[in-house]
């Protein structure tokens, strides 16, 4: 019987197997588990700043030293010595008679000179040059040219319609062009011209010739001469000098006696407590199967289930660290007596003479010495009087044209004949004559194409004649006639002229004193006077120098996922591991806490198993004493405590699954209000774990 129950669950595992995607190239008598490939996990060390980095401020005070300045407490003087003028004799001339011009008159000069006078002008004739002529071929249109119009039927075509078989349509009659014949004039010969000649008309005129020319005399007026008084200079005006003296006074001068640094005060650095939230094991997934449906047939207990991804929340850990909020800093105090302060005791005085006024020089003039003396002035130059003296002439008899010949043109008509040509008087057109539309019930015929017209080009109709052409006008030919000339002798004068004599000027000499050198000053300067004055001044000024104190960091190992398992293949397991194994783990009563025996033995019985990337399930059970709830709980909590345990050891957690099951699977009779011995008691309390496909 029990055969035979062991056969029919085989043929139903066998039958669920192939349901679903089997190992291939399976062996008979060996167990398969779907193993996933484990999430591979690494640590990564993560440095995070718990103290910050801040400034250690040392100040330094301000040095002073005294110092002996020398100052100026009379800056001297300055006098001013007069040197005088140096003067010496010069002899100098005056002009007693001043230079002048006399006149002296130049006789005229005559000549007698022969010249040829034109009694007969040239002049020209004219001479006719007839035109020339000749015949040529003249083509005369008697009929112009015009257009007809040739008709083009219209094309039609049958087409299926209900109604109407053919169209209303129409046609062109031709209404063929009127002629008419015109009288036309044609010239046959041109009008032309010719030209006959007015000869020159001429006249004999009185000449006046001029046989001596025009001249002048000149009469010549003497200069005009006068004594004047002249005012010279015997001694050059000069000048003194006389000395005004420097004014002094007194004058008080303020100076820096004491320069204060700065005071430096150091305001530390300021820290606040905070925290940083840091991310130890990143955020996964894993697949759990859910319970077995209570309706399930088969025993397979992975048969009737599902599968589900279950995300895994990240983990933290919070690391307390302190932040700067503000750095050390240096606030500086002003000194009493600093740079730039007008406060009055940083200050002392002492006096000082000084020139208010420079010494100068005032200039007294010295007039000049003259002296009086006679001199000839020309008052009016000499000059000319020009009297004119007329010119002589002789009349003469001379011919001059009057009229220069030119000719007279006379017009010859143009000679003319009468010929008759046709012409177009009304161009041909085309009326429209209308044809009614022809219906049936059928068929009818549709004009495709409109009747329309071409136009045809009739050429003109045209006659050759002789028309006699004038090639070249009449025109005249100039034939000039030489003038006729008369020699006459006239006298030419040349006219009077003046040469100018130069008169020289009478000169005086007398002599005067100059002052070669003028008067000038000397400066000559006094000495400064000094004094010895203390004051304190500033050294080094109050400075302070940094150190900064390094930050303090913290080091926070955290999970990183390298590689995400999932389901891959099958692996051979053994057929044992498949069905609940007991893992003689000895717990303490009401305690989930691993022994350190507990701990030895899931090391050498579940770990091996894990490796190989297979899941287990680890069940816990507990005996019947105690409240259900509490020992619920405490299987579930030894259960979980063997899944930690685990995962401490690096094992994945999604191929581990806890289940406790409290005392509802007793093995032994030993339920509630079932007296029993401690041995039967302690079979209850077990934890079993089996191989089960991978979630």
């Amino acid at each position: 019987m029990i055969k035979q129950l062991l056969s029919v669950a085989l043929l139903a595992t066998g039958f669920v197997v192939t349901a679903q995607d089997l190992p291939a190239n399976a062996e008979p008598g060996k167990c398969y588990v779907r193993c996933k490939t484990p999430e591979v996990w690494k640590n990564q060390d993560v440095t995070i700043e718990v103290a910050p980095a801040y400034k250690r401020i040392v100040t330094h005070p301000a040095q002073y030293k005294t110092v002996t300045e020398r100052v100026v407490v009379d800056e001297g003087g300055e006098k001013l010595q007069i040197v005088p003028a140096k003067y010496e004799k010069q002899n100098f001339t005056i002009v007693t008679e001043e230079e002048s011009q006399a006149l002296r008159k130049v006789p005229a000069q005559r000549s007698t000179e022969t010249f040829s006078i034109v009694t007969k002008e040239a002049s020209q004739r004219l001479e006719v040059v007839p035109a020339k002529y000749e015949m040529r071929d003249v083509v005369v249109t008697v009929q112009e040219p015009y257009k007809k119009l040739r008709t083009v039927p219209a094309k039609y075509e049958m087409r299926d319609v209900v109604v109407t078989v053919k169209e209303a349509s129409e046609r062109l009659e031709v209404v063929p062009a009127r002629f008419k014949t015109v009288t036309e004039t044609v010239v046959t010969k041109e009008a032309s011209q010719r030209l006959e000649v007015v000869p020159a008309k001429y006249e004999m005129r009185d000449v006046v010739v001029t046989v001596k020319e025009p001249t002048q005399r000149l009469k010549l007026i003497p200069a005009k001469y006068e004594m004047r008084d002249v005012v010279v200079v015997v001694k050059e005006a000069s000048q003194r000098l006389e000395v005004v003296p420097a004014v002094y006074g007194t004058e008080t001068i303020s100076y820096r006696k004491k320069i204060t640094g700065s005071r430096l005060k150091v305001v530390p650095a300021s820290f606040r407590n905070d925290s940083e939230t840091i991310e130890v094991r990143a955020k996964s997934a894993r697949w759990q199967m859910t319970e077995k449906a209570p309706d399930c047939a088969s025993s397979d207990p992975n048969d009737c289930r599902y599968w589900c991804l279950k995300e895994v929340p990240a983990q933290y850990t919070t690391v307390n660290k302190t932040v700067l909020e503000r750095d050390a800093r240096v606030e500086s105090i002003q000194g009493e007596c600093p740079e730039g302060s007008s406060d009055p005791k940083c200050f002392a005085t002492y006096t000082k003479r000084v020139m208010k006024t420079p010494p100068t020089t005032r200039v007294i003039p010295i007039p000049e010495v003259t002296k009086v003396v006679k001199k000839r002035v020309m008052v009016t130059p000499p000059t000319t009087e020009v009297i004119p003296v007329p010119a002589v002439t002789k009349v003469i008899k001379k011919r001059v044209m009057v009229t220069p010949p030119t000719t007279r043109v006379i017009p010859i008509p143009e000679v003319t004949k009468v010929v008759k040509r046709t012409v177009l008087d009304t161009p041909a057109t085309t009326r429209v004559i209308p044809i009614p539309a022809v219906t049936k019930v059928i068929k009818k015929r549709v004009m495709v194409t409109p009747p329309s017209t071409v136009s045809v080009d009739v050429p003109a109709v045209t006659k050759v004649i002789k028309k006699r052409v004038m090639v070249t006008p009449p025109t005249t030919r100039v034939i000039p006639i030489p003038e006729v000339k008369t020699t006459l002798k006239k006298t030419i004068v040349t006219p009077e002229t003046v040469e100018t004599i130069k008169l020289d000027q009478k000169v005086r000499t007398l002599s005067k004193t100059v002052m070669a050198t003028p008067p000038t000053t000397r400066l000559v300067k006094t000495d400064k006077r000094f004094s010895t004055i203390k004051k304190t001044v500033l050294a080094t000024d109050a400075y302070s120098t940094d150190k900064t104190i390094p930050a303090k960091y913290k080091t926070v190992t955290k999970e990183v996922l390298v590689s995400k398992g999932g389901l891959t293949s099958w692996k051979t397991v053994d057929c044992k591991l498949v069905k609940s194994n007991p893992l003689p783990i000895n717990w303490n009563t009401g305690s989930a806490t691993l022994t350190g025996a507990a701990k030895r033995i899931i090391d050498s019985r579940l770990l091996p198993v894990l490796r190989d990337g297979v899941s287990i399930v680890l069940e816990s059970h507990t005996d019947s004493r105690g409240s259900k709830t509490s020992n619920q709980n405490l299987s579930q909590r030894r259960a979980q405590a063997v899944v930690n345990y685990l995962i401490s050891k690096g094992v994945s957690a999604s191929q581990l699954t806890a289940h406790g099951y409290g005392e509802t699977r007793l093995t032994n009779r030993c339920a509630d209000g079932v007296s029993c011995t401690e041995r039967e008691h302690a079979a209850n309390r077990r934890t079993t774990f089996r191989v089960v496909n991978n979630k």
